[in-house]
């Protein structure tokens, strides 16, 4: 199964990510990467089994800011 990463911009974002692809049926879990770099904000993502990009869209129709994905299926 793919995997992707999406970046997000604080850990209020990575909660409330995971909990809008859970109720579209996605297997989502918050993830804490090694600290916080400039580029990626706090340095939290939301780890998703599936298709990355569908996440993605999904997080950015909610409002969710997105600061990148990493995955398989991203870049």
């Amino acid at each position: 199964m793919n995997q992707a990463r999406i970046l997000v911009g604080s850990v209020t974002f990575a909660i409330q990510g995971r909990d809008i692809l859970r109720a579209h049926g996605m297997r989502a879990y918050i993830e804490r990467g090694k600290g916080p770099q400039p580029q990626y904000g706090c340095g939290y993502s939301i780890r998703v089994d599936g298709d990355g990009a569908e996440a993605q869209r999904i997080l950015q129709a909610h409002h969710i800011k997105v600061l990148g994905r990493v995955g398989a299926d991203g870049a």
